[in-house]
């Protein structure tokens, strides 16, 4: 008898909690459920329906937060907690940031602890600051991957993003990691709620929000329409990240690691080729000797701000500066000072002259 009435006060509760899904989220439940019996052997799939039960049935403890925002980088992290902050939100969001550039470098591996290992070892064979900073990059990306797998199922998602490589990246690898979640998922594209919001949107950055404030991004949260990712849309870039994580991509010709992302068209482009933005560091060059009129050094850092300033894609200092420190290497650059910092020294194109005339 006492086996009955649990088993009727269990089926209750998961009628109710199937009561309260929205359409949208009841029709992402049956499409994941569709295609979890055509990719999964029947034994797999009866698991992952208990888990979906287990899942609608948990209730939300009281003071949890209702919605957890991923971001990526820690600046607009920052910005997003700043406008969150003295208000109701306060209580009601949270914030998760994944703390990396994801534009450039490796990715292959980044939900295991040997695959952030291999992509912080690349990016110390190359930047500069990275070689005292492995205690922190390994623990602000472990705990990241660590607590999206771990959003309870109560909980909302909204991922920021915006029109640059950079996001999109993080957008389709996070996406992956929630792949077995059944949680309401929402994107924010803070490039789309400019413009809709906005009187000029013709003043909108590719890469926004990385220059945006707190104000902005809580206007765009409380005023944008923002609704859940479509099933097949969620399924599609799921596949994307998991393609990433898993293979990283090779090109055809060269065999080489696609390690540069790019976005245009709307879509999200690999390639091997990581001298794609030396042309416009000397382009940028270039124009600061012409418009000083004088052809002596210039301060590393002036010319990497101006590279980043003005450059459609979004790759961060750090990158910039070590392509720097390659020209230099390669003889287009000459140097005085120390390249052990981007502070210590200054550079100028060499045979300036036949460049600007």
């Amino acid at each position: 008898m006492i086996k009955e009435w649990t088993l009727l006060d269990n089926t209750n509760q998961l009628k109710q909690a199937i009561t309260k899904l929205s359409d949208i989220d009841a029709k992402s439940l049956l499409f994941q459920l569709f295609l979890q019996a055509e990719t999964n052997e029947p034994g797999q799939f009866v698991k992952k329906l208990r888990e979906i039960k287990q899942s609608l049935m948990i209730a939300q403890p009281a003071g949890h937060p209702q919605t957890v925002h991923i971001v990526f980088g820690d600046s607009t992290a920052g910005s997003l907690q700043v406008a969150f902050h003295g208000t109701a939100y306060e209580e009601t969001e949270e914030v998760l940031v994944l703390p990396d550039i994801l534009s450039v470098g490796p990715v292959k591996g980044l939900h295991t602890k040997e695959g952030i290992q291999a992509r912080f070892q690349w990016l110390k064979d190359r930047y500069q600051d990275a070689i005292n900073e492995r205690d922190a990059y390994m623990h602000g990306m472990t705990e990241a991957i660590d607590r999206i797998k771990a959003i309870p199922s109560y909980q909302d998602i909204v991922i920021w993003t915006g029109n640059n490589a950079h996001e999109q990246s993080g957008l389709r690898i996070v996406l992956a990691l929630l792949k077995d979640k059944w949680n309401t998922v929402s994107i924010l594209n803070t490039f789309t709620a400019f413009h809709e919001l906005y009187t000029y949107p013709a003043l909108a950055e590719e890469n926004y929000p990385q220059t945006s404030n707190g104000q902005d991004l809580l206007l765009f949260y409380e005023q944008f329409d923002m609704r859940p990712v479509r099933p097949e849309k969620r399924e599609a870039l799921c596949k994307e990240g998991w393609n990433m994580l898993l293979e990283e991509g090779h090109s055809m010709l060269s065999n080489e690691p696609y390690l540069i992302r790019t976005w245009g068209d709307n879509e999200l482009w690999h390639n091997t080729n990581i001298d794609c933005d030396d042309d416009f560091i000397i382009t940028c060059a270039k124009r600061m000797h012409a418009e000083e009129e004088t052809f002596d050094f210039i301060k590393a850092a002036r010319v990497v701000g101006e590279v980043c300033g003005h450059m459609e894609q979004y790759r961060g200092i750090e990158w910039i500066e070590y392509r720097l420190r390659c020209l230099i290497e390669q003889g287009i650059f000459e140097y005085e000072g120390d390249l052990k910092a981007m502070r210590l020294y200054q550079v100028k194109l060499k045979m300036v002259d036949s460049f600007v005339g």
